[in-house]
């Protein structure tokens, strides 16, 4: 499963992501574009973290 893929079924903006993980919002759309890669390590810990929800 992707970020994006992640944030939409949780239904999150780019930018609630952005402000709750401290990721800035135009890396993440980077990401997202595929106009850069997140690593795939880092990548896995954002969407389980997604998807366990706001804590």
């Amino acid at each position: 499963m992707t970020i994006e893929e992640a944030r939409k079924k949780q239904k999150m903006s780019r930018k609630e992501i952005s402000e709750w993980l401290e990721i800035p919002y135009r890396t993440l759309t980077n990401w997202e574009n595929g106009e850069r890669a997140c690593p795939h390590y880092m990548e896995k810990l954002i969407v389980e973290k997604i998807l366990r929800g706001k804590e």
